[in-house]
């Protein structure tokens, strides 16, 4: 399979692009990776011409269309053996870049087209973390003060959109994937559900998102026990699980408080200084953007998983079962208190009442589904 991994800068993009790569080997099967930034380093060391890393998006569109150009005719000889079953290829790039407060293309369409992806996958992480890389990997000194936190909001969603348009003109899927995301992730989703339907045959895992109302147990240990549990044993069912606090970014805004304007805040989660200024000024984008990205998450599921306990009404777990109801995804809630609210039995497919009946349910329809093939 070929694979296009995209994400920004300090979105950890290639690391867990080669942690996939690794574990991979670990399962006895080959995964190559392709760079295209430092690939077009080499080209033009190559060819003799000596850029700075922190130049190198200073110089002329045609230039770089060449550089990029040439990488991806040195993958384009070599294509065919990551066509079958038995190699697989990650290419990993950029969509856009920020650059100087505008936004630049980083990519060629031409030969993406000529490539055929099986699939794309940007690689996302909370507005925070991506920070910290930028302030502290030596890699990335070059971006040092150039971003601030709403422009990494927006140009995370830039990138996401930019790929998912690409992939669906050139008829290809499309997934988020989060930086915390284990690497087994990626990698069923590209042999256990991807593979089998370019063979023409039903998945062998399930995908699902799971819902519950994060701002009400927060902090509540047997909740975070049991929540864990319900994710570990759905996932040795054959279920990959598309988890929202593996993005973590309205934490900024709880942490400011009342804090004044000039002050700077600790946020202990990421280990990062921030100014409550700039919390401030990206406000309405992690709002919003923390909505819309588990709609994401929900769109490349094929169900969602409601683990909901506690009596309390919560707008945000209600939202996402509407949304999936009505996208055609089926709703399986975990109910630990008798009185249920109508509005949530409404939009639920499913109800249990303990963690081991709705972990069998679902491990019973991916074991139906694989049956089903044989």
């Amino acid at each position: 399979m070929i694979v296009v991994g995209t994400g920004i800068t300090g979105a950890g993009r290639t690391a867990l692009l080669k942690s996939v790569v690794e574990h991979a080997l670990s399962k006895g099967r080959r995964i190559d990776l392709f760079d295209i930034g430092p690939r077009m380093f080499e080209k033009a060391s190559s060819l003799r011409i000596k850029i700075p890393g922190d130049k190198i998006l200073d110089l002329d569109s045609t230039t770089l269309r060449f550089l990029r150009a040439a990488v991806f005719e040195e993958i384009s000889h070599s294509l065919d053996e990551y066509r079958g079953e038995d190699k697989d290829l990650f290419i990993s790039l950029h969509m856009s870049f920020r650059w100087h407060k505008v936004i630049l293309p980083a990519f060629d369409y031409y030969y993406l087209n000529q490539i055929k992806p099986d699939f794309y996958a940007t690689i996302i992480d909370s507005a925070a973390c991506i920070l910290k890389r930028i302030e502290e990997s030596p890699d990335l000194q070059h971006w040092r003060n150039k971003l601030n936190l709403r422009e990494i909001l927006i140009w995370q969603d830039e990138e996401v959109f930019i790929t998912s348009i690409v992939a669906d003109i050139l008829g290809s899927p499309f997934y988020i994937i989060p930086r915390s995301s284990p690497p087994d992730m990626l990698y069923n989703i590209m042999q256990e559900v991807e593979l089998p339907k370019k063979k023409g045959l039903r998945p062998r895992m399930l995908k699902a998102y799971i819902s519950y109302p994060m701002t009400m147990v927060k902090g509540n240990e047997e909740f975070e026990r049991e929540r864990l549990e319900l994710i570990d044993k759905l996932r040795k069912r054959g279920v990959i699980i598309f988890d929202p606090v593996m993005v973590e970014d309205m934490i900024l805004l709880e942490k400011i408080g009342d804090k004044d304007v000039d002050d700077v805040v600790y946020i202990e989660e990421f280990d990062v200084h921030i100014p409550v200024k700039d919390i401030l000024d990206a406000k309405q984008y992690i709002i919003d953007q923390t909505i819309f990205r588990d709609y994401r998450l929900i769109d490349q599921s094929d169900m969602i998983v409601v683990f909901y306990p506690v009596k309390e009404l919560s707008a945000g777990v209600l939202s996402e079962m509407i949304y999936a109801h009505t996208h055609m995804k089926n709703v399986y809630a975990l109910f630990t208190q008798k009185n249920i609210s109508p509005f949530f039995l409404n939009y639920s497919t499913e109800i249990f009442s303990d963690i081991d009946s709705i972990v069998e349910f679902i491990g019973n329809l991916v074991e139906s589904q694989i049956e089903s093939e044989e």
